[in-house]
């Protein structure tokens, strides 16, 4: 006798592991506690609206109601026994008192007066009640909507409907008013990691703590998508659940592309980001999802640059946050709300079918080289020279590092060289002189001896100095002070005196840098150190002359015509002199 083998169904494991009581909804107390109370009082709403992303656990808690309502041996606590007919039945899907329909199918008037119909129907068993749970409800129409208002506002003792939606304000307010609503927030990356380690241990899955984590992370609060992911990793790696799983099954880039992304931003290094665009073709990466996550990158980084309290409002690891914090640092406010446009509008035309490669390449030749745009932030990253070159210096063997061992207070007050500026007087007896930007020095402190001025300055060397003294200057004093330095631009190079050229139509600016000596003070310092030698500073108007050209104009001017001698010919004969001067001579006019 040949015997026969049953085969077991394979369930996914969001199936597998669908919660059967309240208590196993992940992340939504605020709603389960709630509905365990009003089960356990019999104050049953005739009506739920519940609104949130997929895969939060609104269908499942739909059917958890269903099954608690019609339990034949409800625990005390309000959960069902999951072990009589009734709960067995609603398990497996087969209840005739739990109707599921979904409206993206059932959303024509027609169907709604079919369940109109229905309902008046008595349950399949004694005292039972029929829950209708209708699914994606925001796809009714709106006359579908309308046949369903008075059914929904009064039906019958042993009726109850459960709309579940993931965009309650499509649904007309006749709707929602008539129903109790209940907001099923995402699920948070701890919560979430735990519930998916808990399973891949249950599966005999090997799990690592950073594969869990970027599984909670991708799954953006949804705990089927967790399940999902999780399975299909595990599928990929043979039962091994790690990050580089992860990246493969999603085609998603590693996490240091970001930040290769980031630095070429800094660097203004259009060939590497090209280059990061190539790798990551190359390695199957999904770009239209690199371009999504990248957005995200520097959404995280915005938020770094403005929010001291970033653990409180993202639900991120500590080492994404301490990456965005990095680079907040490194990158202007102004250069991280271009990548999130630039890229965001890279996005957009992907999503309408653009050529993927393309649309990013030209996304990120914007994004690092301004000039081939002719938006005004691009025109405003060029016009002020953005010190964002510093590392580019640092990187090729620039000019030496500030000691950062050495007191801030030292570095602050003692000027490298003397400035042009004369020092400011004493502030009279009694009287205090404010500035609220103006640091605090320890007197105690010893200033460090000035260098002795550079030999050979020469204005390229200058150039190549300004962004990091821009950078500087921006770091030692207020925003003020930096909004005026940074309208100042290398204009000539006088011995050991660096002019400094501000524009004819500033001269507000000018006066202020000539009156401020601490900002002078501060300005000799920096550029002395990152020149590794002594100068000084001076401000002019651009295409003024220097002081000695001015005195030379002076002296070839046109005489005072007070200091020439009297008119007269002083005995002298214009005629013999012509002749004696030109050789020439006087013929007669006959």
């Amino acid at each position: 006798m040949v015997g026969t083998i049953a085969r077991m169904e394979y369930l996914a494991l969001y199936r597998k592991y669908r919660p059967q009581r309240f208590a196993e909804i992940v992340g939504q107390d605020h709603v389960t506690e709630t509905l365990i109370r009003e089960v356990q009082t019999d104050r049953v709403a005739h009506a739920y609206l519940f609104a949130g992303p997929r895969g939060t656990g609104k269908t499942s808690s739909a059917r958890l109601i269903a099954k608690a309502l019609n339990c034949r041996d409800r625990r005390p606590d309000g959960e069902p026994c999951n072990e009589c007919a009734s709960c067995v039945a609603v398990t497996e899907g087969a209840s005739l008192d739990v109707i599921e329909l979904d409206a993206a199918s059932h959303n024509k008037v027609e169907d709604v007066r079919e369940i109109r119909a229905n309902v008046g129907t008595v349950a399949s068993a004694g005292g039972a009640r029929r829950i209708y749970i209708l699914d994606e409800a925001h796809m009714l129409s709106r006359a579908a909507a309308n046949a369903l208002l008075k059914t929904l506002e009064e039906p019958p003792e042993h009726v109850h409907f459960v709309l579940a939606t993931t965009e309650p304000y499509k649904l007309p307010p006749t709707i929602r008013s008539r129903a109790q609503r209940f907001d099923f927030h995402p699920v948070g990356s701890d919560v979430l990691v735990r519930h998916v380690g808990r399973i891949a241990e249950l599966e005999g899955y090997q799990a690592t703590e950073d594969g869990l984590a970027m599984v909670a992370r991708h799954a953006r609060g949804s705990v089927r998508d967790a399940l999902g992911l999780l399975e299909q990793v595990a599928s990929l790696g043979g039962g091994k659940v790690e990050a580089r799983g992860v990246t493969r099954a999603l085609g998603l880039a590693d996490a240091d592309a970001f930040g290769h992304l980031a630095q070429a931003v800094l660097d203004r290094d259009a060939p590497a980001a090209l280059g990061l665009v190539a790798a990551l073709a190359a390695e199957g990466t999904d770009l239209r999802r690199f371009t999504a996550d990248a957005v995200e990158f520097f959404r995280g980084v915005f938020l770094a640059q403005y929010a001291p309290n970033l653990e409180e409002i993202v639900d991120e690891p500590g080492d994404v946050i301490a990456e965005w914090r990095e680079h907040a640092r490194a990158l202007e406010p102004a250069d991280v709300l271009r990548c999130i446009d630039r890229l965001g509008d890279a996005l957009t035309a992907l999503r309408e079918g653009r050529e993927e490669r393309l649309v990013l390449e030209l996304a990120l030749i914007r994004l690092t080289r301004p000039d081939t745009s002719a938006d005004p932030d691009a025109l405003l990253a060029r016009l002020q020279r953005l010190e964002d070159r510093v590392r580019w210096l640092a990187d090729q063997g620039g000019p030496a590092k500030q000691d950062d061992a050495a007191p801030r207070a030292v570095k602050r007050a003692a000027p490298a060289a003397p400035s042009t500026p004369p020092p400011a007087p004493a502030p009279e007896p009694g009287v205090e002189r404010e500035d609220p930007e103006e640091p605090s020095v320890d007197p105690a402190v010893e200033t460090p001896p000035a260098p002795p001025p550079i030999e050979g300055l020469d204005l390229d060397a200058v150039d190549k100095m300004w962004p990091a003294l821009v950078a500087r200057v921006r770091e030692e004093t207020g925003p003020r002070r930096h909004a005026l330095f940074r309208e100042s631009r290398p204009a000539a190079i006088e011995g050991s005196t660096i002019v400094l050229g501000v524009g004819e139509h500033l001269p507000f600016h000018l006066e202020q840098l000539r009156e401020d000596d601490h900002l002078t003070a501060i300005v000799v310092a920096a550029a002395s150190e990152l020149l590794g030698g002594g100068v000084a500073v001076t401000y002019r108007p651009e295409g003024a002359p220097p002081p000695q050209a001015e005195a030379d104009q002076e002296e070839t001017k046109a005489p005072n015509p007070d200091d020439l001698l009297p008119g007269g010919d002083g005995g002298i004969d214009p005629t013999d002199l012509v002749v004696d001067l030109l050789g020439g001579e006087v013929v007669a006019d006959d």
